[in-house]
Order: structure tokens, then sequence, then C-alpha cells
């Protein structure tokens, strides 16, 4: 049995910087992360942005009403 159940914290950035293979894989799946987050943000702000414009539609311009 192990004494120490947990791995050091820095095992995997230990093993990013050893092992080329895994640095490889590592880099490709961060690489992956930042694009689909990067899709993501502007898939919401798309939508933001879609939200905003009816928001306008709404609005009437040019008639009465409180000035700011």
């Amino acid at each position: 049995m192990n004494p120490n159940p947990h791995p050091h914290p820095l095992a995997e950035l230990v093993r990013i910087e050893s092992d080329p293979a895994y640095r490889a894989l590592f880099c490709a799946e961060l690489d992956a992360a930042i694009r689909d987050r990067f899709a993501n943000r502007a898939a919401v702000l798309a939508q933001v942005q879609a939200a905003a414009d009816r928001l306008r539609e709404l609005v009437p311009h040019g008639g009465p009403g409180p000035s700011t």
C-alpha cells in the first residue's frame, strides 16, 4: 500500500517537462480547450448582441420620454 495516496502537486508539471510525447499531448489538449473556450465566448457574445438588438427595437426612438 502506498503510504502517500496523493501525488506530488508538481508531478504532472515534471512529467510535461520531461516527457516530450506527454508534453505534445498536453499542449494539443490545451490548444483544443482554448479554441473551445473562444468559440463558446463568441457564441455567447453573439447571443448577447442579438438580445440587445431586440431590446433596442422595443425602445421608441425620437418620441417624448425622459432624457439622459
